[in-house]
């Protein structure tokens, strides 16, 4: 996550995350992986 960071920026990263959680709000895809809650 440590790269994604200084590659995409703090702001893209929150907009992935939040797509994430809006696609999967159980987190049952793939759970743990990437973005993890």
């Amino acid at each position: 996550m440590q790269f994604m960071e200084e590659e995409h920026g703090e702001d893209a990263l929150a907009l992935m995350r939040s797509l994430k959680h809006a696609f999967d709000p159980n987190n049952i895809l793939n759970p743990g992986k990437i973005f993890a809650w």
